[in-house]
């Protein structure tokens, strides 16, 4: 629940000073939405009062309008006065998006997404905001590029089980060569896994491109 009142500490601690300097109202009510928003960069524009501040800082702030948008707070002072404060507040926060355009049953690996900043008046309901949330599972639809990527979207990938014969694809930029191995460890879609050559019993690390198939570069 949002809280609708904030005590600042500075006037508990250090009344005499509190009331001896010019405080700032912008710093004071980002203090405020920060304590009680999860947002990562909080703006301000057009910030007006209805009278003329005093020195001392409040000892209450009330929320009577927004955030995000226009804002109206009620500050309260321990003489018993009250300024109501008006301003217009964009908000941002960090986001999951596509880093390219990726078609249905992609596996998203790390370098496939990253995070950005976005206006929480823009951001779609149930987008990612944890970048390692979507790594290694699969696509439910297409996305083009920068797109923010929403729960809906993404699904689990299936645990690929040790023990799994799969094909070994070894990849150079000179050569390409497939042979069978066999799955040393339990893995998903889209994780690195290590997988034994039957043959020569060789041990190497791959990426678990699908149920059946570890990619493996020189």
């Amino acid at each position: 629940m949002i809280k609708r009142f904030f005590i600042i500490a500075a006037i508990i601690l250090l009344p005499s000073v509190a009331a001896a300097v010019k405080w700032n109202p912008e710093d004071v009510l980002r203090l405020y939405l920060k304590d009680n928003y999860p947002w990562e960069e909080i703006e301000f524009s057009a910030l007006k009062a209805s009278a003329e501040l005093p020195n001392e800082l409040p000892e209450r702030i009330v929320l009577e309008k927004g955030p995000p948008g226009r804002t109206v707070f009620l500050l309260k002072f321990r003489n018993g006065r009250k300024v109501t404060v008006t301003t217009y507040v964009k908000a941002f926060d960090r986001v999951v998006m596509s880093r390219r355009p990726f078609r249905k049953g992609h596996h998203i690996e790390r370098d496939d997404v990253y995070m950005t900043l976005m206006d929480v008046m823009r951001i779609p309901k149930g987008a990612v905001k944890d970048q390692e949330a979507v790594v290694g599972r699969v696509l439910a639809r297409s996305v083009v590029a920068n797109m923010p990527i929403v729960e809906s979207m993404v699904r689990e990938t299936p645990l690929v089980k040790k023990g799994r014969k799969v094909v070994l694809l070894v990849e150079s930029s000179n050569f390409s060569i497939e042979m069978m191995g066999e799955l040393k460890e339990n893995g998903y879609i889209g994780s690195y896994v290590r997988a034994v050559n039957p043959v020569s019993k060789k041990v190497i690390t791959g990426l678990l491109v699908d149920e059946n198939t570890v990619r493996v570069r020189f």
